[in-house]
C-alpha cells in the first residue's frame, strides 16, 4: 500500500488498488502460483490499477508545447515539523516530494519507485515495467533529473552525485510511511466471527424473501389475492328527488326527499351530492294538512311584488328579528 501511494500521492486510492489486486490474486491463485513470484503478480497488478490511464494521476505524456515545470519551494526543516519515523503526518518537505513525483510521466514515476524506492535492479525492473534493461534505466534517469531540478533543496542539484540514490530512496520511504501508514489489523478470529455474521445475515435475509415469495403465491391460488383486500367500497344508495313545484322558471331543479317519501325542506338545485351517481325522480307527494312545508300552488308568480304607487293600509305586521321596536307593538 506505501508502494501505491508513491504512485498515486492518495491514500485511498492506493487501498483500492491493493485490495484489488489482492481480490484477483485470490481468484487466479493457480496463475499466481505457477508464475513463482506472488508478490510480484500482486505488485503488478496493483501498480496497473493506480497507474490506470482512467484515474487522475499526473501527465500521461510530455507534450513539446507545455511550458517547461518550474521549481518547487521547499521550506527548510522547522523543528516543530520534526517528527518521528513512525509518524503519521505529512510534512512540507514531503509534499513537496510528492507533488514533484505527481510531474512525472506514469512509467518515470513507475520505473524511478521500483528502482529507488523498493532497490529493485536494473534487469528486474525492467521485467515488471516490460521494457528492455536499458529503457528502464532511461526512465530511472530521467525522473532522477527531474527532481533534481524541481526540488533540487530536497534531493539535490547532481543526479549522478554519489549518495544521490540513497538520499532519494530515504526520502521516498520516509514520504510513503507517513502518508500510508499501516493500518490496523483486527485478530484473525474476529475476522471469521464478523465473516460468518455476513454470511448468516444473507442466508437468513434470502430465507425471509423466499418464504414471503412463496406465501404470496399460495394467497394468490387459495384466492385471497389482492382484490380482497382493496375490495372498493359499496356505492351509497341514490338520493330520491322530486321536482320542485315552486321553482316554476327552473322547470328542471329536484327537490332531495327524506327517506319516507316526505319533502325535506331543503331547496337545492343539485339533488344528489355524490359525483357520478343519478339521482331517482319520483312524484312530488300530495301535501298533508300537518306537513309544516307547504308550497305555495302559483309559483313565484305568487311572491311578487305590489304595483308600484300601491300602499299598503293597516297595521304592520312585526318580525321577531327586527332590530328597533316595531311601531306596532305600541
Amino acid at each position: 500500500m506505501q508502494q501505491a501511494f508513491l504512485l498515486t500521492t492518495c491514500k485511498h486510492r492506493a487501498v483500492h488498488c491493493v485490495g484489488r489486486a489482492f481480490g484477483e490474486a485470490r481468484r487466479r491463485w493457480t496463475e499466481v502460483v505457477a508464475a513463482g513470484a506472488p508478490e510480484r503478480w500482486v505488485r503488478t497488478r496493483a501498480f496497473e490499477l493506480a497507474l490506470s490511464p482512467w484515474h487522475r494521476g499526473g501527465p500521461r505524456r510530455a507534450h513539446a508545447w507545455r511550458l517547461p515545470h518550474r521549481r518547487i519551494k521547499v521550506r527548510p526543516a522547522d523543528e516543530s515539523q520534526a517528527v518521528l519515523p513512525d509518524h503519521d503526518r505529512l510534512t512540507d518537505r514531503d509534499r513537496a516530494l510528492l507533488k514533484a513525483l505527481r510531474r512525472l510521466s506514469r512509467p518515470q514515476r513507475r520505473a524511478l519507485v521500483l528502482h529507488d524506492g523498493l532497490g529493485l535492479p536494473a534487469d528486474a525492473v525492467a521485467v515488471e515495467v516490460e521494457s528492455t534493461v536499458a529503457a528502464a534505466e532511461g526512465r530511472v534517469w530521467a525522473a532522477r533529473t527531474s527532481l533534481a531540478h524541481w526540488v533540487p533543496d530536497l534531493v539535490g542539484t547532481d543526479p549522478a552525485a554519489d549518495g544521490f540514490a540513497d538520499r532519494l530512496s530515504g526520502l521516498l520511504h520516509r514520504a510513503a510511511v507517513r502518508g500510508a501508514p499501516e493500518p490496523h489489523r483486527p485478530p484473525v478470529p474476529l475476522l471469521r466471527a464478523r465473516h460468518g455474521l455476513v454470511n448468516a445475515g444473507r442466508t437468513g435475509a434470502a430465507a425471509l424473501l423466499t418464504v414471503a415469495v412463496g406465501g404470496a403465491v399460495a394467497a394468490t391460488l387459495a384466492g385471497g389475492g389482492p382484490g380482497e383486500l382493496f375490495r372498493p367500497a359499496d356505492a351509497p344508495p341514490p338520493v330520491l328527488c322530486a321536482p320542485v313545484p315552486t321553482l316554476a322558471t327552473e322547470p328542471e331543479a329536484l327537490l332531495p326527499l327524506l327517506p319516507d317519501g316526505a319533502p325535506s325542506g331543503i331547496r337545492s338545485l343539485w339533488c344528489s351530492p355524490t359525483p357520478g351517481l343519478e339521482p331517482v325522480v319520483m312524484d312530488p307527494p300530495p301535501p298533508r294538512p300537518d306537513d309544516p312545508y307547504r308550497p305555495p300552488t302559483a309559483g313565484r308568480a305568487a311572491e311578487a311584488l305590489p304595483p308600484p304607487g300601491t300602499v299598503a293600509v293597516g297595521p304592520h305586521p312585526c318580525h321577531d328579528w327586527a332590530l328597533h321596536p316595531c311601531a306596532a307593538g305600541r
